[in-house]
């Protein structure tokens, strides 16, 4: 699923998102990787139930972003899906999902 094509934002969230956002969460993010984790990562809180209370598992490929949109390709814990995910590292610099992008 990897590639370089543009991914559709119409789904992802973009209030409040800034460059500081942005590089707090590609760096958070590359510092997941590094550390080899397989950690799961969840939906932040208040969308959760949208979401079934699902988590996401990251490939291991680099975080990648459009404009202050920073997105991963992950599989869900639930459905066993590969697609892109909106992150964002929050202020206690942990990751949270924001949306599923495709």
């Amino acid at each position: 699923m990897s590639d370089t094509a543009p991914i559709s934002l119409d789904k992802a969230i973009t209030t409040g998102l800034s460059e500081v956002t942005l590089s707090r969460t590609l760096e958070l993010f590359a510092a997941h990787l590094a550390s080899g984790s397989d950690r799961l990562l969840n939906f932040r809180g208040d969308l959760a139930e949208r979401y079934n209370y699902d988590k996401i598992k990251p490939t291991m490929t680099p975080a990648r972003a459009q404009g202050n949109v920073v997105f991963i390709e992950a599989t869900s814990h639930k459905t066993g899906e590969t697609g892109h995910y909106q992150i964002l590292a929050n202020q206690w610099k942990l990751l949270e999902v924001l949306a599923r992008l495709g």
